[in-house]
């Protein structure tokens, strides 16, 4: 059976699970990154070197880094679906997913850290409104893309709109200004729909440390 290391509301750990659950494809998961120094084992560095979260183990085959995961599970699992077989799609889907990380989470990123991840006496709010504002401007390139298409890829659902669609519903959630962006807001709504992204991508993530741990240690209960 398919093995995953990392806790369920890492993010990029929800990217592989939505993957795997997009596939249906059987894991185990095994609960790691939740504790300080548990991802400086020897055994954990055994798998991932770098001590991050997540990694694979598939039939003996070691993979890690989130993307890499996506990529690999989509070819192997779901070529001709969640790969598309046509080589100019897969390759518009795997640029969108660079421009997830390349271009919005690196300014969106800080957002969510500062609402969520920071006590709320230590956040710098005029920062987390400058943040908000690039991110919403960034968005327009993909709002621009997905007016007239449901997908990031065409018509159709690709590996390309996972770790996007996971950012985007963190950016849905967070109390923070948003404008208008009808592309990306269809968007998202089809994604609300799928079972898969409701499962993984829309688990609560509370609005302060105590809260997100408290979360974190709930869904960790269960693998």
């Amino acid at each position: 059976m398919l093995e995953v290391w990392g806790r369920k509301n890492a993010n990029q750990v929800i990217q592989v699970l939505w993957t795997l659950s997009e596939l249906g494809v059987e894991y185990k998961r095994y609960s790691i990154g939740t504790e300080s120094g548990d991802l400086e084992t020897e055994e954990y560095k055994s798998i991932n070197p770098n001590s991050k979260i997540p990694a694979i183990r598939d039939n003996g085959f070691v993979l890690w880094e989130s993307h890499a995961v996506i990529r690999y599970l989509s070819k192997q699992y779901g070529f001709g679906s969640l790969y598309p077989e046509n080589p100019q799609k897969a390759a518009i889907s795997d640029q969108w997913m660079t421009w997830s990380t390349d271009s919005f989470m690196s300014t969106f990123f800080p957002v969510f850290w500062q609402l969520v991840r920071t006590e709320e006496k230590d956040r710098d709010y005029k920062k987390i409104a400058e943040m908000a504002k690039q991110s919403s401007n960034i968005l327009k390139v993909l709002d621009d893309h997905l007016v007239n298409q449901h997908f990031v890829a065409g018509d159709d659902f690709t590996f390309g709109d996972i770790p996007l669609g996971v950012l985007i519903h963190k950016y849905f959630v967070l109390d923070i200004q948003r404008p208008s962006l009808p592309g990306v807001e269809a968007w998202y709504q089809r994604l609300s729909k799928r079972p898969a992204f409701k499962e993984h991508a829309m688990q609560p993530f509370g609005n302060s440390p105590s809260e997100f741990l408290d979360l974190q240690a709930k869904g960790e209960e269960t693998q």
